[in-house]
């Protein structure tokens, strides 16, 4: 009878092989998944950041959000020096400022914005970024190379 143990042996150090091999290839994958995981958090947290950015904006657009609470009491504005509330939103705003003026940058748009009663001056670049992430995405708005925004124009089929 021939002495098998030399063969085992050859086989479970092939097997072994095998389970090291299936186990670095699980943790690949494992971590490939948590990098898809962690990119797909973080997408999504942006878009909830932008998403309470414009609530907030609206809220105080239509004069349901608490005041602010601070230290010192704020005292009111004169008349004239406070800005009438915009007709609008904001989202329909850029965008027909795109159609009507063409490609243009951030700061311009945050500059009109603020002129048309959207924000208080230290409010603008975050609410202007955070609704146009939300018009890039939805499609009404693309970033040119050059950094700039244009409206996108949508051909209408003719039925």
């Amino acid at each position: 009878m021939r002495d098998l143990r030399d063969d085992l042996r050859q086989r479970a150090a092939m097997i072994e092989e095998q389970v090291q091999s299936a186990q670095a290839q699980f943790e690949q994958y494992l971590e490939q998944l948590k990098r898809d995981h962690d990119n797909r958090l973080q997408d999504l947290r942006a878009e909830l950041e932008a998403v309470k950015v414009l609530l907030n904006i609206e809220q105080r657009r239509h004069g349901g959000a608490p005041a602010p609470v601070s230290a010192v009491p704020v005292q009111a504005a004169p008349a004239q020096a406070q800005r009438a509330k915009p007709q609008q939103p904001l989202a329909d705003f850029l965008i027909r400022k795109l159609g009507e003026l063409g490609p243009m940058p951030k700061e311009e748009l945050e500059q009109m914005a603020v002129k048309e009663g959207y924000f208080s001056d230290g409010d603008a670049e975050r609410g202007v970024q955070a609704v146009l992430a939300y018009v890039v995405k939805s499609g009404h708005v693309r970033q040119l190379p050059n950094g700039d925004f244009a409206e996108v124009i949508r051909l209408r089929r003719a039925m």
